[in-house]
């Protein structure tokens, strides 16, 4: 007898007078492994509907064999078998109906060997047919599978702290206290702050200066006015940039630019006699 599977003995002698076919065999087999885990018969079809008043039972209802579509229930849902043969197989499938989930599995009538006897004896690799259709049937559509997409979104948790994180883009892989994400901004900030707003900190209590995203950016405060060689109020208030060249500032001025000289001399520049 398969590892774990019994009853088989009580089954096929309610069902032996409706064997048809070795298909018929995988079937009853089936319908044992499903029941071993816990789900009850609730008759025929295909309707994907209950209303609880549905008699439960252990056994095969009447005119099992003749469409393969039995109904079950497990832990308050509704399970949907259907067979279908093929040749020398039969292709069952399980369905989930609140969810549409659907398992499959295609068993080969050629592994029953007789209709009498133990189950051993008829079916020689049971165990291994009780395994797939604990696998490929029950297991795919038990296992709900808005458990497991709830899962896979539940945000991510500092292993640390216990603190949950809700940022869908996380400045840092781990939860960081607020003075840490203040004070500490990672290389290429700036280029995506060009107004050197810090949201976490709208305040900017702390934080080190950033924003702009230039190569150069003009020292702090903005360019004095009248100092670029161009009309007052040509620039905009805090403007932060040098149309013309870098200023001069910081701890080694430069020198004023002078022309480069490089126009072309007016005639007669270099005759002495002129």
């Amino acid at each position: 007898m398969a590892s774990g599977l019994f009853g088989w003995d009580l089954l096929y002698n309610s069902v032996e007078k409706d064997i048809k076919n070795d298909q018929d065999i995988l079937v009853c087999l089936t319908h044992l492994v499903l029941i071993s885990k816990g789900f009850k018969c609730i008759g025929l079809g295909e309707s994907k509907h209950i209303d609880g008043s549905e008699t439960k039972t252990e056994s095969l209802p009447k005119g099992w064999n003749e469409e393969y579509a039995i109904r079950y229930i497990f832990q308050g849902k509704l399970y949907n078998l259907k067979g279908t043969n093929l040749d020398e197989s039969v292709i069952l499938n399980l369905v989930r109906v609140d969810e549409r989930t659907v398992g499959s599995l295609q068993l080969n009538a050629r592994q029953v060997l007789s209709r009498k006897g133990t189950l051993p004896d008829m079916i020689p690799e049971s165990e291994d047919i009780v395994a797939q259709i604990q696998s490929e049937l029950i297991d795919r559509v038990v296992i709900s599978t808005r458990t497991q997409d709830n899962a896979t979104q539940t945000p991510a948790v500092d292993r640390g702290s216990g603190i949950r994180s809700t940022d869908p883009f996380p400045m840092f892989p781990f939860a960081m206290p607020d003075i840490g994400r203040s004070l500490v901004q990672p290389y290429g900030r700036s280029d995506l702050d060009p107004f050197g707003f810090e949201p976490r900190n709208p305040g900017r209590i702390g934080v080190l200066p950033g924003g702009g995203g230039m190569i150069f950016n003009p020292p702090r405060p903005s360019f004095p006015p009248g100092n670029l060689g161009v009309p007052p109020g040509s620039l905009p208030p805090g403007a932060r940039f040098d149309p013309f060249r870098p200023p001069d500032g910081g701890p080694n001025p430069r020198a004023p630019r002078r022309p480069d000289n490089d126009e072309f001399p007016p005639p007669g520049y270099d005759d002495m006699f002129m």
